[in-house]
């Protein structure tokens, strides 16, 4: 389907002024930004910027679903086939620890927690298009992959459990500030036990996949 010069022109517009509120929100937060501001930001006229959004409340929704879509794409799945489970595990969950550790990902959280009382609809949003979306990806994943391997069918519940055991840890800590961000080293050993767990969880046969005395081996703190 193509679309129309008008159009895309449009579109590519819209994208800047997304870009631009995104960069305005992050630093100043959501209450302390308005569109006179973010109008000057681009250098263009307030009713321009509401020809696009006929709110700050429709503009920051914008922005949620933009940057959600941008943090879920940039997450690498293990190509599909042949290869040893637990390496094909440990490569995604290192994915999943990358994404939560981004600091695209810290800053939209640090963003969306202050309004999830007054404004839970754009806190939904986020979690719809961000993590939900991801938990989804995750459980197809593992359907396509492992289903011979797993007792479960409920791909979805399996999918959220390997996306907290990988990175809401990791995530977490760097969301608050606490300690140093990890190594390549720390987050690979996180990835591996991350594997190892969910395969303890949810492997018919776990001792061939994940032996008691491999879980010892737990990730340096």
């Amino acid at each position: 389907m193509t679309i129309s010069k008008r159009e895309s022109q449009r579109l590519a517009r819209r994208a800047q002024i997304i870009s631009a509120a995104r960069e305005y929100f992050f630093e100043h937060g959501y209450a302390d930004t308005g569109m006179s501001a973010i109008a000057a930001k681009l250098g263009g006229s307030k009713g321009t910027l509401w020809s696009y959004f006929p709110s700050k409340e429709a503009l920051f929704a914008a922005v949620v679903e933009d940057t959600a879509a941008g943090i879920r794409s940039q997450m690498a799945m293990p190509p599909l086939g042949d290869g040893d489970p637990v390496e094909k595990l440990t490569m995604l969950c290192r994915s999943v620890i990358e994404r939560a550790l981004s600091p695209m990902v810290i800053a939209m959280f640090r963003l969306i927690g202050p309004l999830a009382d007054r404004q839970p609809e754009l806190s939904k949003i986020f979690f719809e298009q961000g993590p939900g979306k991801t938990q989804h990806v995750i459980g197809e994943y593992l359907c396509l992959n492992f289903a011979d391997l797993l007792w479960t069918t409920d791909y979805d519940a399996a999918g959220k459990d390997l996306f907290a055991l990988s990175g809401a840890e990791v995530h977490f800590a760097r969301m608050w500030g606490i300690g140093d961000p990890p190594t390549a080293r720390q987050k690979d050993a996180q990835a591996r036990h991350a594997a190892r767990l969910f395969f303890r969880a949810y492997a018919k046969d776990p001792e061939k996949l994940a032996p008691r005395d491999e879980l010892n081996a737990a990730p340096a703190g």
